[in-house]
C-alpha cells in the first residue's frame, strides 16, 4: 500500500520570504566587499586555476604559444565545470577581475544554492535564519582553498535534490529527465559532490512518504543511469593515479585515544578559516581565542537547533535527518584520502555537505528560545567569520601585493622556477602557494609550479617526453619549512636545479630572511636581476642579457 502524502509545507509569509532575502545579502556582503576592496584577494588553488584556463583557451586558436609545453587532455574528466566557467571569465574579463569574480560567484552561488534547498522544502518561515547558516556554511575553507570545481557541485547537491523534493509526490518522466540531466552536470564538477548527491536521493527515496513511491523510486534510479557509463570511465582514469588507499593521519596510530578524536574532530572541522587559537587582526595565539571561534559557536548553535527540532521532523523530513546524520558520521570517520594521488580533504568535504543536508530539517521557524538563541549565535559566528575572511584579504594585500612586483621584470616568453621559503601564514589556505601562477598570465610564460599538471583529474599536461621539472617538487621544497628542515630543503632545491637547469630560465623567489645556501646555490648557474625586500629574481646567465632587455 502507498504511504500517506507528506505533510504540507508551512508557506509562511511573503514578509517572511522577503526577510530571509534580505539576510542573505547583508550576511554575504562583508565577504564580498573584502574580494572587491582589495584587488590582491585570491584563494590557495585561484591562480593556477586561471593560468590553466589562460592555457585552455589559448589551445583554441591557432598558434597557441603554450603549444610547445602543455598539451590538453580531452577526456570526459570531473572539474571540467569550473574550468570552462574560468575560461569564460578569463576570455572576458582582466586577469586581476577574473579570479576575483570566480571566487565571489562560488561564494553566492553555494549560498543561495542552500537557501533555495531550505525554501524548497521548509517555505520561507525561518528563511533568515537559513540565510545566516547557509552563508556560514559557504565561507567555508574549501572556498578559501580556492576548489572551484567542487564548490560547484556543491551549490549544484542541493540544487538537484530540491528539484527532487519538489516532485516526490507525483514523480513523473519529465522530472526524472531534468535530473538525470543535473547528475550528469554534477559529474562534470565533482566526483564527490555527484556521489553524495546520488547517496541524498537514495535516502530521499527510501525514507519519504508519498503516493506511489515504487514508481519514484524506479524513475529516481533511472535518471542515475546516465551518470553510470562516465563513472566507469572515471574509474578507468584513476588507475593513472595508482589504486585507491585510503589514509588517515590521526587515526591510524592510536585509534581508540580520546587525544586522537579529538585532532580528528578538529581536522575535520570545514568552517575555521584560521587555527582556533587565533583571533582576526592579530598574529599572538591564544586558547582563549577558541572562545570565538565561528566553528565553536556554529557547531553549538546547530546544536541547538537539533535539540529545539527534536523528533517533530520525524515524518515526512527524516529522509533529510537521515542524510545529515551519514554524512556527518563519514566525515568524522572517514579517511582524509583515498591516496595522495587522489585528492585530499576529504572529511571536509563530506562533513560540510551532511551540514547542508541539515538545514531543510531544522525548524528555524519556531519561535523557542532555543531556536531564537541559536539565531543570535549564528550571527555571531558569521561576524567573526567575516573578520577572518578581511584579514585573509589584508594577508593578500601584504604579500601578494609584494610578490607581483616581480612580474614585469620576468618578460615575457620565460620558463619560470619558484623557490618558495616562508610562506607559512595564519590560514588553513595559503594565497602563496599558487601565486606564481599569476607570472604565466603576463607574456605568455611557463610556469613550472602548476600543479594541475601533476594530476590526472585535470585537463592540462605536460607534453609528453619533454624534460622538465615536476610541478609538484616546488611545492615540496616549499612546504620544508619547519625547524631542522633547511637542509633538507637545500638540497632537493640543488637537486631539482642541477637535474632540470636547462628548463628554468628565471627563478622567482620569495625568502623574508636571507639564506646564503640557497643564495649560493642559485649563483651556481644564475645571477640576480632584480631584489625588493623577500622578493628576488634570479636569471640563467646564459638568458641575462635578453632578460636585461625586457627589464
Amino acid at each position: 500500500m502507498d504511504a500517506p502524502l507528506s505533510t504540507p509545507v508551512e508557506p509562511g509569509t511573503r514578509r517572511d520570504l522577503g526577510w530571509g532575502l534580505i539576510a542573505l545579502v547583508f550576511a554575504l556582503a562583508p565577504a564580498l566587499a573584502a574580494i572587491i576592496v582589495v584587488p590582491e584577494f585570491t584563494t590557495q588553488d585561484g591562480p593556477a586555476h586561471l593560468y590553466n584556463a589562460r592555457i585552455l583557451n589559448a589551445s583554441l586558436e591557432t598558434g597557441s604559444p603554450f603549444s610547445g609545453t602543455f598539451e590538453i587532455g580531452w577526456r570526459p574528466l570531473p572539474n571540467w565545470a569550473g574550468h570552462l566557467m574560468t575560461m569564460a571569465m578569463d576570455r572576458f574579463l582582466p586577469p586581476g577581475i577574473a579570479a576575483r569574480a570566480m571566487t565571489a560567484l562560488t561564494l553566492v552561488i553555494f549560498a543561495a544554492s542552500i537557501v533555495w534547498l531550505r525554501w524548497s522544502v521548509a517555505g520561507s518561515k525561518g528563511l533568515a535564519t537559513a540565510s545566516i547558516l547557509a552563508v556560514l556554511l559557504a565561507l567555508n575553507v574549501t572556498w578559501l582553498l580556492g576548489f572551484t570545481s567542487f564548490l560547484l557541485g556543491a551549490a549544484l547537491m542541493p540544487a538537484t535534490l530540491a528539484v527532487w523534493w519538489e516532485g516526490r509526490e507525483w514523480f513523473g518522466s519529465v522530472r526524472a529527465l531534468g535530473l538525470a540531466a543535473l547528475l550528469v552536470l554534477g559529474y562534470f564538477c565533482h566526483p564527490i559532490s555527484l556521489g553524495l548527491t546520488i547517496v541524498g536521493l537514495g535516502l530521499l527515496s527510501l525514507f519519504t512518504p508519498g503516493l506511489e513511491r515504487g514508481r519514484r523510486a524506479f524513475l529516481t534510479a533511472l535518471s542515475v543511469a546516465p551518470v553510470v557509463p562516465l563513472g566507469i570511465a572515471y574509474r578507468s582514469m584513476t588507475r593513472s593515479g595508482g589504486g585507491w588507499k585510503p589514509e588517515w593521519q590521526h587515526l591510524a596510530v592510536a585509534p581508540w585515544s580520546y587525544r586522537s578524536w579529538f585532532t580528528q574532530l578538529k581536522w575535520v572541522d570545514p568552517i575555521s578559516l584560521a587555527a582556533r587559537s587565533l583571533r582576526p587582526f592579530e598574529a599572538s595565539t591564544s586558547m582563549l581565542h577558541a572562545l570565538i571561534s565561528p566553528a565553536l559557536w556554529t557547531a553549538v548553535a546547530v546544536g541547538l537547533l537539533a535539540i529545539s527540532t527534536g523528533w517533530r521532523r520525524t515524518g515526512d523530513r527524516r529522509g533529510w535527518l537521515a542524510l545529515a546524520a551519514l554524512l556527518l558520521l563519514g566525515g568524522l570517520i572517514g579517511p582524509d584520502t583515498l591516496g595522495v594521488k587522489h585528492g585530499h580533504y576529504l572529511p571536509q568535504r563530506i562533513a560540510l555537505l551532511g551540514l547542508v543536508a541539515s538545514v531543510p530539517w531544522f525548524d528555524l521557524g519556531s519561535r523557542l528560545w532555543s531556536t531564537r538563541l541559536a539565531t543570535g549565535l549564528l550571527g555571531f559566528a558569521l561576524l567573526i567569520q567575516s573578520a577572518f575572511v578581511w584579514d585573509y584579504a589584508i594577508e593578500c594585500r601584504d604579500r601578494l601585493g609584494q610578490f607581483a612586483k616581480a612580474g614585469p621584470v620576468i618578460g615575457s616568453g620565460k620558463r619560470i622556477g619558484t623557490l618558495l621559503v616562508g610562506i607559512k601564514g595564519r590560514f588553513r589556505a595559503n594565497p602563496m602557494m599558487h601565486a606564481d601562477c599569476l607570472f604565466g598570465l603576463r607574456g605568455n610564460n611557463v610556469v613550472w609550479n602548476n600543479y594541475e599538471t601533476a594530476h590526472y583529474y585535470f585537463p592540462v599536461k605536460v607534453r609528453s617526453g619533454l624534460d622538465h621539472p615536476p610541478a609538484m617538487t616546488f611545492e615540496e621544497v616549499a612546504l620544508l619549512d619547519g625547524p631542522g628542515e633547511a637542509a633538507e630543503r637545500a638540497n632537493r632545491w640543488a637537486e631539482l636545479l642541477n637535474d632540470h637547469d636547462d628548463s628554468i630560465d628565471v627563478i622567482v623567489e620569495w625568502s623574508p630572511k636571507s639564506d646564503p645556501t640557497l643564495d649560493s646555490i642559485n649563483a651556481r648557474g644564475y645571477d640576480p636581476l632584480f631584489v625588493n625586500g623577500p622578493v628576488r629574481v634570479w636569471a640563467r646567465r646564459t638568458a641575462l642579457s635578453s632578460a636585461r632587455e625586457s627589464y
